[in-house]
């Protein structure tokens, strides 16, 4: 069977599936060894089997902070220029649309057919929220529209500047 140090040491010298078939056999001799599992989720490429792994380590030992921060870097990074502008991407990757107005039109009518007044105020509340959702999509840009009036500032910029420049060592030169 081989050992820690020698699953360590064929990872370090990039032996990746060898290293894996390693931890994978100090596993099957003993599944509560969080090194093992730590160096198994190292070798390993999928997210979801190192997700595994790193659960597993979370099993054996709550306070594992390799397991903590393993699991933090498995998730996506948000996109700065996104969170600067508290844009959520939806999942082609781009901006979040308003949801369509039939949906404020059923919370009406549904306000309108509810007599009692839990389900009343269950209703507005839930319309609350729309229209927060709303009101919050509806102001975000989006972003193919945010780089073209980036790309379209920059333009500007290097050509006013370059004509000052051109101006000046025109000036410098005597011409």
């Amino acid at each position: 069977m081989p050992t820690l140090a020698e699953a360590k040491q064929a990872a370090q010298q990039g032996q990746m599936q060898q290293a894996r078939l390693m931890y994978e056999a100090i596993l099957q001799e003993d599944d509560h060894s969080e090194e093992a599992w730590l160096g198994l989720a190292d070798v390993l490429t999928e997210t979801e089997e190192k997700r595994v792994c790193y659960d597993n380590v979370l099993k054996i030992n709550k306070k594992s902070q390799a397991a903590k921060d393993g699991l933090r870097n498995l998730e996506p990074q948000t996109d700065q220029l996104r969170q600067m502008f508290d844009i959520a991407p939806d999942e082609s990757g781009g901006a979040v649309e308003s949801p369509p107005e039939e949906e404020e039109e059923e919370i009406e009518e549904e306000e309108e057919e509810e007599p009692s007044p839990k389900a009343k105020a269950k209703s507005k509340a839930k319309a609350k929220t729309k229209t927060k959702t709303k009101a919050k999509t509806a102001s975000t840009t989006p972003l193919p529209i945010l780089v073209g009036i980036g790309l379209a500032l920059s333009i500007v910029i290097f050509t006013v500047i370059g004509g000052v420049v051109y101006v000046l060592l025109g000036n410098l030169a005597g011409g």
